[in-house]
């Protein structure tokens, strides 16, 4: 059932892309032609701001609870980044959606190959973005189930708690900690704030599953696309040993000039769109797994304890799963440059290895994602944030 599911989500004009783009269009990330729809899901993602917004005022109320406000602030930063992943996508919707047909017809065009080689990498990075995509849907499932049933595991986590319910002493538990203009402590207000986090909560965690992982497979094409193109330079002048023609080899390297400059712009324009994105989260997340593993270390039950280890890896997950295949861009695309030199060039003439020379030097310059101006996605930023998460940490321990 699960299988049949998931085969549905396949789509022939986008082989490596449909999954993604399922998912894109369902929450609203890619709004749709008609008018009444596309209203309909920029209010969605303006109620889901306005929402963000009463998180903040909430810190307000709350000031004095050093547990409070870090647990608000440990959702709030990552809500921020939530909306501001859902806006600026659909702000910036004809680049997106240039971007993702780039890749679709330059992935159907790459998939038309005979070659066993090519064909084995193609089925490679199009399995390998399955796992990741749908690795990643149950891990935000996973993530949304745990924080929406937070009240009903701290009710049923502890009889002394559910004492001090009944005694009046404790207060109702919430999903988020936002303002609301009634009473969220007695029935029906805490009910409808219930579900009204909970129908908020589903939504982010959608929002996010969709961005992240169109981003990852993105940037698994893109890797597979240099490796593709490394494996075209080493054929450049043919396997046999026998050598090609002066007009054949013009040809192809005149087209690997071309695929590699589209290459670039693409990528390009990939990371004029993540940058400042992932400049925002970068800068929120050493604070976020900071007051998360704060929390975990000072949670009172087992139970509590699990929530906030969930939250705790699912946000190291993410950031991990960024900089790993930001880095694995980063390695393809200065290894690409050996292919003109793996291929037979002994059996080219002097101005064939000329031009040789000159694809090299086009294919030596590596590109790399950015997270804002200041720094690279890569595995040392990853290590950098969990190193500056610690130091937060200890000094929230002093």
């Amino acid at each position: 059932m699960i299988a049949k599911l998931l085969d549905n989500l396949e789509d022939p004009k986008r082989p490596l892309f449909g999954p993604n783009y399922w998912m894109l269009r369902k929450m609203g990330l890619i709004l749709p032609d008609n008018k009444i729809g596309k209203f309909l899901y920029i209010f969605l993602h303006f109620f889901v701001t306005f929402f963000v917004f009463t998180q903040y005022l909430e810190l307000l109320e709350i000031r004095s609870n050093l547990d409070l406000v870090l647990t608000n602030l440990k959702i709030s930063m990552l809500s921020i980044v939530c909306v501001v992943k859902a806006n600026t996508y659909v702000f910036w919707q004809s680049n997106w959606k240039q971007l993702i047909d780039y890749i679709s017809e330059a992935d159907k065009y790459e998939r038309n190959t005979r070659d066993p080689i090519k064909k084995r990498i193609i089925a490679h990075y199009t399995k390998y973005c399955r796992k990741v995509v749908y690795f990643y849907w149950l891990l935000v499932c996973m993530t949304v189930i745990t924080v929406t049933n937070t009240p009903l595991l701290k009710y049923l986590s502890s009889s002394k708690y559910r004492e001090a319910l009944r005694n009046g002493t404790e207060s109702f538990p919430h999903i988020f900690s936002s303002w609301v203009p009634y009473d969220k402590s007695t029935s029906p207000g805490y009910w409808f704030t219930i579900l009204y986090h909970a129908l908020m909560c589903t939504y982010g965690g959608g929002i996010m599953a969709a961005y992240d992982t169109s981003v990852m497979v993105i940037m698994v094409y893109f890797g597979g696309k240099l490796d593709l193109l490394r494996e075209r330079c080493r054929q450049i002048f043919g396997t046999s040993g026998l050598g090609v023609s002066n007009q054949e080899v013009a040809a192809t390297i005149k087209e690997l000039h071309s695929i590699h400059d589209l290459l670039m712009k693409y990528a390009k324009l990939f990371n004029s769109l993540l940058s400042p994105v992932m400049f925002l989260y970068v800068v929120m997340c050493s604070s976020v797994l900071c007051f998360s593993a704060f929390q975990l270390t000072t949670a009172t039950n087992t139970t509590q304890k699990l929530l906030m280890a969930e939250y705790l890896i699912f946000g190291i997950m993410q950031l991990f799963l960024f900089c790993w295949h930001s880095k694995d861009v980063i390695v393809k695309s200065g290894n690409v440059m050996m292919g003109p030199y793996e291929s037979e060039w002994w059996t080219a003439g002097p101005r064939q290895r000329k031009n040789v020379i000159l694809l090299a030097g086009q294919l030596s310059r590596v590109h790399t994602f950015t997270a804002g101006p200041f720094t690279n996605l890569t595995l040392s930023t990853f290590l950098t944030i969990l190193k500056g998460a610690y130091s937060y940490y200890t000094l929230l321990r002093k």
